[in-house]
């Protein structure tokens, strides 16, 4: 396989979700490290696992983790044709039945946060709890749905390279890097399918509210933020009032990419998230399904 800058050492997989009979496949890349709970990681529009590159290695310690790559990113299919939040949703259910996962903490950013939510409403038994960063119950606001719509004209002409350039110039890009990194996720944002990038997009343009749903989640929850990202505070309180037992929390000096720009704050929340919960588990425990201390 030949690596891309940016991309992990951890070997890539491919599961074919499609349907019988389907003329246009559906397959997930994924990557997957670690023993123990199970952890799911959804990147947000236009990224791949690499964002998640920052809190992997310390979540390996006691957890299984996998970082996914929906489909129109990165290493994965893309499929024609409008995409749909449910069917981001349902590419995670069946990730989670294909590679068995026992209700895994979903950790999603961006739409893939949106994505998870949906499936936690939708099947409340799959996950055994929700973290959600930089997302929302309620359509995105009109600012942010304009830029999408923007990007997405740009990627159906086929241009990333200005589809970078446009979100860019809203601040939506990690803070937390070094210019080698920097490039990094600038090649990967290029090297999405600029179709596939384009489908996707619309799953995030027309994403259903579901506000008046959020009672129907019964997993743990927590939602996080960006201190410097204002227009997903509000949306962050939504959640945390609007699930059972949700707290929300400001990360300070991080925008839309908290887990790149302080990963140290993010994972101590997730700890103690975890902790609270009695979610860590070890090897030879998990079998039992046995909280630990």
């Amino acid at each position: 396989m030949v690596r891309v800058a940016g991309e992990s050492s951890r070997t890539a997989r491919y599961l074919n979700l499609s349907r019988a009979g389907a003329d246009d496949p559906v397959i997930i890349c994924y990557e997957a490290t670690g023993d123990g709970t199970p952890i799911l990681c959804v990147p947000g529009l236009g990224d791949t696992g690499w964002v998640w590159r920052k809190i992997i290695p310390t979540l390996t310690s006691m957890h299984r983790v996998v970082a996914m790559e929906p489909r129109g990113h990165g290493r994965s299919s893309h499929p024609p044709g409008k995409y749909t939040l449910a069917d981001l949703a349902g590419d995670i259910g069946d990730i989670i039945a294909r590679l068995g996962l026992n209700r895994p903490v979903l950790i999603g950013h961006g739409l893939g946060a949106r994505a998870a939510l949906l499936l936690a409403i939708e099947q409340p038994r799959l996950p055994g709890a929700l973290i959600l960063i930089s997302t929302g119950a309620a359509p995105a606001a009109r600012s942010v749905r304009r830029g999408v719509a923007e990007r997405i004209h740009l990627a159906e002409a086929g241009d990333m390279q200005e589809a970078y350039r446009n979100r860019k110039s809203e601040g939506r890009e990690p803070r937390g890097m070094t210019p080698k990194e920097r490039a990094e996720h600038h090649r990967l944002f290029l090297r999405n399918d600029a179709s596939g990038y384009a489908s996707a997009g619309y799953a995030e343009l027309l994403a259903p509210d579901l506000t008046e749903r959020l009672n129907e989640v019964s997993s743990p929850a927590l939602a996080l933020t960006g201190e410097e990202d204002p227009e997903y505070h509000e949306d962050a309180r939504t959640l945390s009032a609007g699930i059972r037992g949700c707290e929300s929390f400001l990360i300070e000096g991080a925008g839309r990419y908290a887990q790149l720009d302080r990963p140290e704050a993010v994972l101590a929340l997730i700890h103690d998230f975890f902790r609270k919960h009695h979610l860590s588990v070890t090897k030879s425990t998990e079998e039992n399904h046995e909280p630990i201390d």
